[in-house]
């Protein structure tokens, strides 16, 4: 206590943000504050009174960092900056936020072209979205690209290149930019359009559709004019199943907040041009402690600072606390002034119940789901703290896992869990550098000594920053004590398990120095392990497959006489594969640069 009382001492009275660390060093929370000294004391304070979560996470504080700010607004951008880059254990975080697939123009090319991504970056892009479903963002390409012939390809194209046209020109969903067969001028037409369309003016678009289209009618271009035609069939069909929600014409964005006693979802219906274009579904676990205002700040912080387009309107179920330092941050990211309000009569109260109707649909799915699978990974979770005799229920778990046949392609696995689900953003792939011969311990020792010495280092790669509460091993006793020797040559304690399977290869067992569980005793916790064991092998069996196709590949054109690294890639850049090399005539070979007709007969002759 009394250095905590010393902590709180050297904090400044400044706006800022602050950032509590555990005894490991990793950064469990980070809040900002008007004034960081008031804040921070404010978690110290009455300590009974405080919600059980506010306890953990005081509890776990060793020190607590502060980094000072000019303003309260700087702040603001500060902490949403540190919560996505470091995602702290007790903040509230989004769930699946950066999950979703968009439409991706890039305006910053001279011919722009169309895209799905799930990344949004400052390149220049614009994006639209966040389409729920990649089904749907798929078929919004598609239809796109049948009224809107925009490239697709990775090609570097200026202006007036012959180059060969692909097959999306002849099926006419390209205008073929790379053949010199539409200009600048007139391929960015048709991406202004396709803006337009995107953002709900789709109005705007038919009229001047029609215009083109009486007009090539009147001079007797009755070819392009049925083009046009066709092109207004397709957009009023697509546009006739949009929800239209008001004839004003606005751009906003409806979030609708519902909740229970402990975890919160906001949804967003996106209206452009007055119609409803889409809809995003946020869930926000453990919000019990906080107020509806504090959970509609933290989403819109962390909803709109991921680089997503913000309307000039966003119409609430309720005002975000600190609103207007809300408004000021929202105003400065999109550069023009963006209206926070809660309506309480009118169409736009109307708009915000639709959104609410909406929530309250999506929210009880989710906690059909929610419960019962979380209930099952919460009794696991416990299980596994008190069997293992852990200081708290462990939130990261890393499982490894080797996979090899002989002595090459070797590599391993790692697969992260954190509160029993799959994080996938960390998982990481090892391929065996020291190892020359078929040992899994070794193997084992040398992965986990690259992986725990990058956390030691302090390297800033989020997967190895975060120190994990667990390891699990696919193996017995004898992986087990292979692991713990690499903890006590860096100087470590990590609590660790090995996944032992019976004769049928299915997870079977726990065991440790300490324990030999029977899993089956334990149905809740078998199911957890069962499902990490699994995923780690299936992780680590894909990479050693891919490797050792790779190896196959190389091996046999390695064999043959003549044939060096720059002629081997030259001959799979020509026919794809060995199998197709194979297939190829004397001729063909020869068609390959550095490939004369005698080493395109050895090359047959070695491959039949």
């Amino acid at each position: 206590m009394d250095r905590i009382r010393e902590l709180l001492e050297n904090i400044p009275e400044s706006p800022g943000v602050y950032l509590m660390k555990d005894k490991s060093g990793r950064i469990i929370y980070v809040g900002k504050a008007k004034v960081l000294k008031n804040r921070v004391r404010q978690y110290f304070q009455s300590p009974e009174e405080k919600d059980p979560k506010t306890k953990t996470l005081v509890s776990k504080i060793n020190t607590i960092e502060t980094i000072v700010t000019e303003t309260e607004a700087e702040a603001l951008i500060l902490e949403n900056t540190l919560i996505k880059l470091h995602k702290p254990r007790y903040n509230i975080l989004l769930k699946d936020d950066k999950t979703y697939p968009y439409i991706r123009i890039t305006t910053q090319e001279l011919f722009p072209k169309i895209e799905l991504t799930r990344t949004i970056k400052r390149d220049g892009s614009r994006y639209f979205g966040a389409y729920t479903k990649v089904s749907d963002a798929r078929k919004s390409l598609e239809a796109l690209r049948k009224i809107f012939p925009l490239r697709t390809c990775n090609r570097q194209i200026k202006e007036g290149d012959n180059q060969r046209p692909c097959l999306f020109y002849h099926i006419k969903l390209c205008s073929a930019p790379c053949a010199g067969l539409i200009s600048s001028k007139d391929y960015n037409e048709i991406v202004k359009e396709t803006y337009r369309f995107l953002e709900g003016r789709q109005d705007e678009v038919l009229n001047e559709m029609r215009k083109r289209m009486e007009a090539y009618a009147e001079n007797l271009e009755f070819e392009k004019a049925a083009s046009i035609r066709d092109k207004i069939k397709s957009i009023t069909k697509i546009t006739e199943k949009q929800l239209v929600l008001s004839t004003k014409f606005e751009d906003r964005d409806l979030c609708a907040l519902v909740r229970d006693e402990i975890n919160s979802l906001v949804i967003v219906l996106f209206v452009r041009n007055g119609k409803l274009m889409g809809k995003n579904v946020n869930f926000m676990e453990k919000t019990y402690n906080m107020s509806d205002e504090e959970v509609m700040e933290v989403f819109l912080t962390q909803f709109y600072g991921n680089g997503r387009e913000i309307p000039p309107e966003i119409l609430l179920t309720h005002y975000p606390a600190s609103g207007e330092l809300i408004e000021q941050w929202l105003k400065s990211v999109r550069g023009k002034s963006v209206n926070l309000s809660v309506p309480v009569r009118g169409d736009r109260k109307k708009q915000i119940d639709l959104a609410v109707k909406n929530a309250e649909e999506e929210f009880q799915k989710y906690r059909i789901n929610y419960v019962s699978k979380q209930e099952d990974i919460e009794t696991a979770l416990d299980k596994l703290k008190e069997i293992l005799e852990l200081p708290d229920i462990p939130h990261r778990i890393e499982a490894y896992d080797i996979s090899n046949t002989g002595n090459k392609g070797m590599v391993a696995g790692m697969v992260v869990f954190e509160d029993g689900i799959k994080k996938t953003s960390h998982y990481r792939k090892y391929e065996i550098k020291s190892i020359n011969e078929q040992n899994d311990y070794a193997c084992m020792q040398e992965v986990l000594y690259r992986r725990l010495k990058r956390l030691k280092e302090g390297d800033e790669d989020a997967s190895f920053s975060e120190r994990p509460d667990l390891i699990l091993i696919d193996g017995g006793i004898g992986h087990v004590h292979a692991a713990e020797e690499v903890f006590a040559e860096l100087g470590m304690s990590i609590p660790v398990a090995g996944m032992a399977k019976n004769d049928k290869h299915r997870t079977q067992r726990l065991v440790n120095d300490k324990i030999d569980i029977e899993l089956k005793e334990e149905p809740e916790l078998h199911f957890l392990i069962a499902a990490i064991q699994e995923e780690v092998h299936r992780y680590s069996l894909s990479f050693h497959k891919l490797k050792r196709k790779k190896l196959q590949k190389e091996s046999i054109l390695d064999e043959i006489e003549g044939i060096g690294p720059k002629r081997k890639k030259a001959l799979l850049k020509k026919f794809g594969s060995v199998k197709r090399i194979r297939e190829a005539t004397v001729e063909e070979l020869c068609s390959v640069k550095g490939i004369s007709r005698k080493l395109a007969e050895e090359i047959k002759e070695s491959l039949s």
